[in-house]
């Protein structure tokens, strides 16, 4: 079965903006992940990237334990592009052609990532949607128009 892409912005939201205007909608996408009626994914270097925002205001700790616990927290699988013996393949000119159509490095790696599981995911969702559209092989919406999906 095909996964949703989860992008950073839609976890952060929840984990340190919670009265955002957009949080109730956000709250419920989420909750649809973790109860298994959205089947999502996230990539490593969306974990990294969350645990980078909350870093300066997480201990050592508690930063360790969202690093260790993302995907059963939030119900998502985490993609990590590795080969058969679980080496992380990080193919630079594939982010740098990445990076040529104005995405910054994150957003490159994500891309990257995106593509690299394509036959995988069915869609990318992020509160961002316009800046990856039409960058990525599969539909991108945010996590409200993904419901109204």
């Amino acid at each position: 079965m095909k996964r949703v892409l989860v992008d950073t912005d839609v976890f952060v939201r929840k984990l340190r903006y919670p009265r955002d205007r957009d949080s109730e909608v956000n709250s419920r996408f989420l909750e649809n992940v973790k109860g298994g009626r959205i089947k999502g994914a996230t990539s490593i270097f969306n974990v990294l990237e969350v645990c980078g925002i909350l870093s300066f205001n997480l201990s050592s700790d508690n930063l360790i334990g969202l690093y260790t616990g993302f995907g059963d927290h939030f119900g998502v699988k985490i993609y990590f592009p590795a080969d058969g013996d679980g080496n992380l393949q990080y193919d630079y000119a594939g982010i740098f052609k990445n990076i040529q159509t104005k995405q910054s490095l994150g957003d490159a790696q994500i891309g990257y990532v995106v593509e690299r599981f394509a036959n995988l995911v069915s869609g990318f969702v992020s509160w961002n949607a316009g800046d990856f559209q039409g960058k990525l092989p599969v539909p991108v919406m945010t996590p409200e128009e993904f419901l109204k999906h």
